[in-house]
């Protein structure tokens, strides 16, 4: 059993790396759009966005080298930059709907950790993939320059 835990951790030990780090930034990320949200007042799109521009800034300088093997350069920054876009999209619309559909049911607070929730977890495991794949073309044309 121990033998088999171990191989399935070096298998999914990057997936488990990116996971850590975007825990890490989401945490950040939540206490930025919390605050913003609910103590600043700011719009809830503007402030996921200000969350996640936050997040991604750390998930970039964590996770470049370490999970997807490859150096910090504008190549690399604009292969992050890219992908945290269209995940933003998607986390802004998904946050929006989440939280506009749960509102009427529950308490503002549950609504907007349910709807964050939410607006985490498909953007994550897309985020990823796109990333895996386009670093890995983009390894693969640095060696052949």
């Amino acid at each position: 059993m121990k033998v088999l835990m171990i191989k399935l951790f070096q298998r999914f030990q990057r997936i488990l790396q990116y996971l850590f780090y975007s825990i890490l930034s989401t945490i950040l990320d939540v206490i930025v759009v919390w605050i913003a949200f609910h103590m600043a007042g700011v719009d809830l799109a503007v402030a996921n966005t200000m969350g996640i521009i936050t997040g991604f800034l750390l998930s970039y300088v964590l996770s470049v080298k370490t999970v997807f093997d490859t150096r910090h350069d504008i190549s690399a920054f604009a292969v992050y930059l890219s992908t945290s876009a269209v995940g933003m999209l998607l986390a802004d619309g998904l946050i929006v709907t989440a939280y506009e559909l749960s509102i009427p049911y529950c308490p503002k607070h549950f609504a907007f950790l349910l709807s964050k929730g939410v607006s985490v977890v498909l953007p994550f495991f897309l985020m990823y993939f796109m990333r895996k794949y386009l670093y890995l073309w983009l390894n693969k044309r640095r060696s052949l320059i």
